[in-house]
C-alpha cells in the first residue's frame, strides 16, 4: 500500500553562535516534526537561507535512506537534475566554487577564506556577509559560505559526538591551505 504524503514547508533561523546550541537548535525542529501513521507518510522543508538573487537554500527531511536525524541540504538555481529539479550539492561541489572566487586576487582569496573560517566557529553568517567588502552581495560567494555554514552544521549533526566540522575543515584546508 502507497502511503499518502503530507509535506510541510517551514523556515529555520538559526541564532545559536556555538556548535552544540545549533545543533541543538535545529534539533527542536525536527523534535516537533509530526509523527507518520500507518497510511502518511509526513515530509518536511525548511528553507534556511535567502541569497540576494532570491534563490533559496533549504533543507529536506526525511532523506532517502531515512537515518532519524538527516537532512538533505538543497540550493536553487545552483544545480539540477535532467527533469530541472533542484539537485542536493555535495561539498565536492562547492570546492569548484571557492576554486574560483579565490583565483580573482590574493585580497578576494583572503577575504573569502577568512569569512569561510568565520562560518566555520559558528559566527552569525548575516554578519559574516554584511563583512565582505570585495564579495559585497556577490551570489557566487553567499552561496558557498552558505552551503558551506549547512554542511559544517550536517557534519554537527551526523558526528556528534565526534568532530565532523572538524573533518570538513581538514578537507577544505587540504584544497586552500590553512584557513586565516
Amino acid at each position: 500500500m502507497e502511503k499518502a504524503k503530507n509535506h510541510t514547508r517551514l523556515t529555520i533561523e538559526t541564532r545559536s553562535t556555538e556548535r552544540a546550541a545549533l545543533r541543538a537548535e535545529i534539533f527542536e525542529h525536527w523534535i516537533a516534526e509530526k509523527p507518520g501513521t500507518l497510511t502518511v507518510r509526513n515530509t518536511y522543508r525548511y528553507d534556511v537561507e535567502k541569497l540576494s538573487d532570491g534563490s533559496l537554500i533549504y533543507l529536506t527531511r526525511p532523506t532517502r535512506l531515512n537515518k532519524g536525524a538527516d537532512f538533505v541540504i538543497v540550493c536553487e538555481n545552483f544545480l539540477s537534475f535532467k527533469n530541472g529539479s533542484d539537485r542536493p550539492p555535495k561539498f565536492d561541489h562547492v570546492i569548484p566554487e571557492i576554486e574560483k572566487l579565490i583565483s580573482i586576487s590574493d585580497a578576494h582569496k583572503q577575504e573569502l577564506l577568512a569569512a569561510l573560517r568565520r562560518i566555520w566557529e559558528c559566527e552569525n553568517s548575516k554578519k559574516v556577509l554584511e563583512d565582505l567588502k570585495l564579495f559585497k552581495a556577490n551570489v557566487k560567494a553567499e552561496r558557498a559560505l552558505l552551503l558551506a555554514k549547512w554542511f559544517f552544521i550536517e557534519q554537527d549533526v551526523t558526528y556528534w559526538t565526534e568532530s565532523g566540522r572538524q573533518m570538513l575543515l581538514a578537507h577544505i584546508e587540504d584544497n586552500f591551505g590553512t584557513l586565516p
